[in-house]
């Protein structure tokens, strides 16, 4: 047993200036460097100017310390000396001589103050920095941002599969200084806390660790939901220099994908007292209701499709109709009640043929794909498999956007002339017929403009479908039971992976990125491309709509069978970072867990957390 005597002898013999407090922690000075270290909490601060050189954090308390995202150089600037005190470090800027610190940090179980002081006799401080190697950790800063690379007080620090921090500030005026780079030898997040000035002379950070999920009785002490419990808001990463949720801090944001975070924002706690993440989707949608463009839109730069994806409109008018929903801010609703009725006319202008089904401009015919350039992309997120005119998909999307809307309306006393109501009403009673494959039983993925249907028995198709209502219950039932029967058939046994979004491989006629690097097959049948990326790769992205569909159904023990064996990968991080001795990334992976990931983070991934609103799965 490593008991406190121990330590202390053991230390005394090393020659370590030590602290101990069996409620505060163990504070230790080692070659000029100052430690701390409580269960929470590990940090090395250099000796020799204000900064971190090792920093963890465990919100669950387990002291599970091991890795720290730091980048080396924090780049604080300045000399100075210092001195440690219990619980505190005093950094002296070193011309002239002072009583009192310039910077004090002072520890406890679960954070740490970082204190600066202004003296007329210095020089101006530089601000206390904090650099995150993406390649380490996806850290995040989430708050309100005015401005581009400033998020105002209160904010949280979050770190992927670490915990996350309350960061509060004495003077609420401040701001914190926030940045991420991806097109750089080593991406990165910076976070920089000003130091004190003569108008404010004393200023005090505190950071607190904390965890934000919804509590639930069934889960608190049951370790197989500790990654639920420190990463249930991993999907929520802000881009600091669009001021918007994105695929994380430092890549796109998708104009497709906002809707997923709204679906999870509405079961989410507060994330601190004065903000939410229905808030951050408030945030993102002011964004784009003032001409931002995403991925999946026209005039965005690695968007080279002449039309938006046909998902980016209805996942922007949902996420909308969510917060009005959920937040009941009218005054929200009304002020941008225009935007939203223009974006439903855009949903329904894609119905060219009258006939409630959306279309893409694209044709989807099978070979077509090779006529157009290579970042030609298809109607939605799967953005490499080669949905066209009728998608399916999306389909749903717009069906599940203008129901939503016909709600807000219905909220807001809005006058509505029948046409929102009447395209859904539409897009339903034909939906069946249009997309319903009769020999597998499933919904294909497209109907091409030539009249085929491309059915890959597609998980995420059928089941967002099924959530989304689309598909009557006796229907429902026949469709999850025939793919779970073809999910054995092919082999796909093993839910630590996730799930993949198609079961038998896409054809190469059908493929839109021709290369193997992205799922592509040179042989006619698309077998030697199959289980690489989007081409039947095993991720987390889109599961919960499985899992969900199969709950909806009265298949719960089977939803459980795929749910819980990824908990296990989300408590251990296993959708997220590079796999060792690779240059792929954990978000894609074949059957047997090879990487094919290229973000490293992936927030749709942790849409899966949804399912644990369900009660039935928890019980």
């Amino acid at each position: 047993m490593y008991t406190r005597r121990k330590f202390l002898q053991q230390s005394a013999t090393l020659g370590f200036v030590v602290c101990w407090d069996a409620a505060f922690g163990r504070f230790e000075l080692v070659d000029t460097h100052f430690h701390y270290q409580s269960e929470f909490l590990k940090a090395t601060l250099n000796g020799n100017r204000p900064e971190f050189l090792f920093l963890s954090t465990d919100s669950l308390g387990k002291g599970a310390l091991e890795n720290s995202p730091l980048m080396a150089g924090q780049k604080s600037g300045g000399q100075y000396t210092s001195k440690a005190t219990k619980r505190k470090i005093g950094y002296y800027y070193n011309r002239p001589p002072k009583k009192k610190p310039d910077w004090e940090i002072t520890f406890n179980r679960k954070g740490f103050l970082i204190h600066s002081r202004y003296s007329e006799h210095g020089s101006d401080l530089s601000p206390f920095v904090l650099n995150f190697s993406q390649q380490k950790n996806h850290s995040t800063v989430l708050g309100l941002m005015a401005e581009k690379n400033y998020v105002a007080f209160p904010c949280v620090l979050h770190m992927p599969g670490m915990g996350t921090f309350e960061i509060t500030c004495s003077k609420p005026e401040q701001k914190l200084y926030y940045d991420a780079g991806r097109n750089v030898d080593e991406p990165f997040v910076r976070i920089e806390f000003a130091a004190a000035t003569k108008d404010h002379p004393e200023i005090t950070y505190e950071l607190a660790s904390k965890l934000i999920y919804p509590e639930n009785d069934y889960i608190q002490n049951d370790p197989a939901f500790d990654g639920f419990r420190r990463n249930f808001i991993n999907i929520f990463q802000l881009n600091p220099t669009i001021r918007a949720l994105a695929n994380n801090s430092a890549s796109d944001a998708c104009a497709f994908t906002v809707y997923k975070y709204a679906e999870l924002a509405r079961y989410a706690p507060r994330l601190t007292a004065n903000f939410t993440a229905m808030d951050l989707v408030r945030q993102t949608l002011d964004r784009y209701m003032t001409g931002m463009l995403a991925y999946g839109q026209v005039g965005y730069g690695t968007w080279k499709s002449k039309f938006d994806a046909l998902d980016s409109m209805p996942s922007l008018l949902m996420a909308a109709c969510y917060y009005i929903k959920e937040t009941e801010d009218k005054a929200w609703g009304h002020r941008n009640h225009g935007t939203l009725m223009e974006w439903a006319q855009k949903i329904m202008a894609n119905d060219t043929d009258n006939d409630g089904i959306i279309s893409y401009g694209y044709s989807g015919n099978s070979d077509s794909w090779k006529n157009f350039g290579e970042l030609t992309r298809p109607s939605n997120w799967w953005d490499t498999i080669g949905f066209g005119h009728d998608d399916a998909y999306a389909n749903a999307l717009a069906y599940r956007a203008c129901t939503l809307l016909l709600d807000v309306n219905r909220l807001l006393e809005v006058a509505d002339d029948g046409e929102v109501g009447a395209f859904t009403n539409k897009l339903k009673q034909n939906y069946v017929s249009r997309f319903l494959n009769k020999e597998t039983g499933v919904i294909a993925g497209w109907r091409s403009k030539d009249g085929n249907l491309h059915d890959y028995y597609f998980l995420f198709v059928n089941s967002v479908a099924i959530c989304y209502g689309l598909i009557e219950r006796p229907l429902a039932i026949q469709i999850m039971t025939i793919l779970l029967k073809k999910m054995k058939e092919v082999g796909f046994t093993d839910f630590r992976l996730g799930l993949p979004g198609n079961l038998i491989p896409i054809r190469r006629e059908d493929y839109v990125h021709f290369e193997k690097r992205w799922g592509y097959g040179e042989l006619e049948d698309g077998s030697d491309g199959f289980q690489i990326y989007e081409n039947g790769g095993a991720t987390a992205c889109y599961s919960y709509f499985t899992i969900q569909a199969l709950c909806m159904v009265g298949m719960v023990d089977e939803a459980k069978k795929i749910l819980f064996p990824m908990l296990e990968s989300f408590r251990f991080n296993q959708f997220e970072g590079n796999c060792p001795g690779s240059d792929k990334t954990r978000d894609w992976k074949t059957w047997n867990g090879e990487c094919w990931g290229y973000e490293g983070f992936l927030v749709d991934s942790y849409l899966t957390f949804l399912a644990l609103s369900n009660s039935e799965l928890v019980k």
